[in-house]
């Protein structure tokens, strides 16, 4: 055993794995204290607040508090062609504009859509390419 009395990696003192720091434990109890009347603040401003960006901040604020915080991404159902080809794609990708456009789905989530479909394209273009360098060794003898 080295030194220490303990073998190299294991534990020799200090807060247990989970517990917070004094300094934390402090300002999450300080924090508690404040927290209906923070809730109670939040939803007078909701209601009361001059300008349109606080209501909505304090709504969200108070939304998240209640419900957590929404999940990053949600499922989309579009109905697109085949994009096994370079046209499907293209199809796909006017397809999932128009759904942005009509305010199915955000732009945010037409640009995540987008990329994938970008990468359906890639693959194509790859295999395509392959396929092709193929055929010019074949037709040369396997010679590169």
């Amino acid at each position: 055993m080295p030194r220490g009395g303990s073998e190299p990696g294991q534990r020799r003192g200090g807060r247990q794995k989970g517990t917070p720091n004094k300094a934390t434990a402090e300002v999450r109890d300080l924090a508690l204290e404040y927290g209906p009347a923070a809730v109670k603040e939040l939803a007078r401003l909701s209601e009361h607040a001059q300008s349109e960006a606080a209501r909505v901040q304090a709504c969200n604020a108070i939304i998240e508090r209640a419900y957590g915080k929404s999940a990053p991404g949600r499922p989309i159902v579009l109905e697109l062609p085949d994009t096994s080809t370079v046209e499907g794609v293209s199809q796909a990708v006017a397809a999932v504009i128009q759904s942005a456009a009509r305010g199915y789905i955000s732009a945010g989530e037409a640009s995540d859509f987008c990329s994938l479909l970008e990468t359906q394209r890639k693959v194509i273009e790859l295999t395509d390419l392959d396929v092709r360098l193929r055929a010019l060794e074949a037709a040369r003898g396997g010679q590169r």
